[in-house]
């Protein structure tokens, strides 16, 4: 088992209890992993906010980081997570969300 640090803000925080919580994984897991554990844990209230329906792809206007890094330049969700990660993931704020809803109309 490996521990890896979640930290996030605003809603997701609300929904995790705080702002930064640890959490142990199978050596090897991804992201996609992590986030079933997650779920697993904080259920539909976290993943209404992180994936469309039935979908284990983020929402578009969802950032993750792995060690400061975007997964756009990892491996996306199959990142590989290592010992003492930290994740982060950046809700939008309001705006931005007005903004991915007229974008998609």
């Amino acid at each position: 088992m490996i521990t890896v640090r979640i930290r996030t803000i605003l809603y997701l925080k609300i929904i995790l209890g705080k702002g930064e919580v640890e959490i142990c994984v199978l050596e090897g897991s991804t992201l996609e992993e992590l986030f079933a554990t997650m779920v697993k844990r904080w259920g539909k209230k976290l993943s209404s906010r992180l994936f469309a329906s039935n979908s284990t792809i983020p929402l578009p206007y969802i950032r993750l980081m792995v060690n400061v890094r975007d997964i756009a330049f990892l491996d996306k969700m199959e990142t590989e997570l290592q010992e003492g990660d930290e994740i982060l993931i950046l809700p939008p704020d309001g705006r931005m969300v007005m903004d991915a809803f007229y974008t998609m109309r």
